[in-house]
C-alpha cells in the first residue's frame, strides 16, 4: 500500500472567469481518494494554466514519479483499454510537469502507457474549455442569423466577448469594417475541438514519448518554435542556419492549449480548419487520422511526418480515443468519496 510520502494529490475547484485572459484559481483541500490508497496531501498548483472545471485532481512533487503516478492510475482503474473498449471515461487528472523518470524506463510498452495516460486528460480539458467557447458562439449565431439581422437582439456582454475571442484567435479587428456575423463565421471555423488521436500522435512525435530535452526542461509537447531565446530552449544545433528556440511552459497543460491555438489560428493550418468544419457540419465525429493529412506544413518533413504520425496512430490504437470523454465532476466526486 502506498505511503504519505510517496505521492500527493491535490483535488481542486476552478471558477471560470467572465474576462476570457484571466487565468485561474485553486482551492486546495484535503481528500480521501480510491478507498485506502488516496493519501492526504496539500500542493500548490502554478496558476499559470487555463481554466480548469471542479473536482479535477493536481499531480504534483513527489506523485510525478513515474512509480506513484502508475500507482495512482491504477488504483483508479484508468487504463487506456477500458477507454476504448468499454467506453470508460478519462479521469480528470492533471499533471503539474511532464512525469518524471520517463526516459529511464527500459519496458517501452510500460512508457507509452504511462505517456498516453498523463496526456489524454490534459488534451480533452483543453478541449473542453475550446467546446464551451464555441457552444457559446454557436448560440450567439443563431441568434444572429444567417444575414446577422438578428445583430440587436445580441447583448453588449456577447458582443465584447466575441471580440475578447477574437484577439484571442488572432484576429486583427482594426484592419477591416468586419460585421459581427462575419466576425462570428470566422471565429466558427477556428474556435473548435483538436481531435485526441491527433493531438496524442503529435505530442509523441514532437517529445519523443516525453523524454526530449524540451519536454522535460519545458513541458513542451508539440515543438513550437520562438523567436525569442527567453521564451524557450534553444536547441544545441540550429536547422537551416535560423536561430530560434522550442517554446518552454509552466505546465504540459499550457502546452497543449498553446497547440490547439496554433493549430486554429495560423495560416499554414488553415486546410486542417476547413476540413474540421466540414466534419463538424455533417456531425460527425472528429476523424484524426484524416485531418493529420492536412499537416504538411507542421514540420518540414511535409508528407513523411504525415506517415510518421500515421504510424503512430496505427500502431498504438489511437483513432478509438477520437470517442474518449473526460468524466463528470459528479463521478469524481463519487470516487473522492469512496
Amino acid at each position: 500500500m502506498a505511503t504519505p510520502s510517496s505521492f500527493a494529490l491535490t483535488i481542486m475547484s476552478g471558477a471560470r472567469a467572465t474576462a476570457y485572459g484571466l487565468r485561474k484559481y485553486l482551492l486546495e483541500c484535503e481528500v480521501v481518494f480510491v478507498a485506502a490508497l488516496l493519501l492526504i496531501a496539500l500542493g500548490q498548483y502554478p496558476d499559470t494554466v487555463g481554466i480548469l472545471p471542479e473536482s479535477t485532481l493536481v499531480v504534483s512533487g513527489d506523485a510525478l514519479a513515474i512509480n506513484n503516478l502508475e500507482k495512482t492510475f491504477e488504483g483508479i482503474g484508468y487504463t487506456l483499454d477500458r477507454v476504448r473498449t468499454d467506453a470508460a471515461d478519462v479521469p480528470r487528472i492533471i499533471i503539474s510537469a511532464v512525469p518524471q523518470g520517463l526516459t529511464e524506463m527500459r519496458v517501452i510498452d510500460r512508457r507509452k502507457r504511462l505517456f498516453f495516460r498523463s496526456v489524454l486528460p490534459l488534451i480533452l480539458t483543453a478541449n473542453e474549455e475550446i467546446a464551451a467557447d464555441r457552444q457559446r458562439l454557436l448560440k450567439i449565431i443563431d441568434v444572429l442569423g444567417p444575414d446577422g439581422a438578428g445583430e440587436k437582439d445580441v447583448s453588449t456582454e456577447d458582443v465584447a466577448w466575441i471580440d475578447e475571442l477574437a484577439e484571442k484567435y488572432h484576429i486583427d479587428l482594426t484592419e477591416e469594417n468586419i460585421s459581427l456575423i462575419e466576425l462570428a463565421d470566422v471565429l466558427k471555423l477556428r474556435v473548435a475541438p483538436i481531435p485526441t488521436s491527433l493531438a496524442l500522435a503529435q505530442a509523441v512525435e514532437e517529445s519523443a514519448w516525453g523524454t526530449s530535452r524540451f519536454a522535460r526542461q519545458g513541458n513542451a509537447l508539440f515543438g513550437q518554435w520562438v523567436w525569442n531565446e527567453f521564451e524557450g530552449i534553444v536547441p544545441k544545433q540550429q536547422r537551416g542556419g535560423q536561430e530560434y528556440a522550442v517554446r518552454a511552459f509552466e505546465t504540459p497543460l499550457d502546452s497543449v492549449m498553446s497547440y490547439a491555438r496554433n493549430l486554429n489560428t495560423h495560416w499554414a493550418y488553415t486546410k486542417f480548419r476547413e476540413e474540421r468544419a466540414l466534419m463538424l457540419s455533417n456531425e460527425q465525429v472528429l476523424d484524426g487520422w484524416k485531418l493529420a493529412e492536412t499537416l504538411t506544413r507542421y514540420s518540414e518533413r511535409g508528407p513523411a511526418y504525415v506517415k510518421s504520425l500515421h504510424a503512430i496512430m496505427r500502431v498504438n490504437g489511437l483513432r478509438p480515443l477520437d470517442n474518449a470523454q473526460l468524466a463528470t465532476p459528479e463521478t469524481m466526486k463519487a470516487l473522492a468519496r469512496n
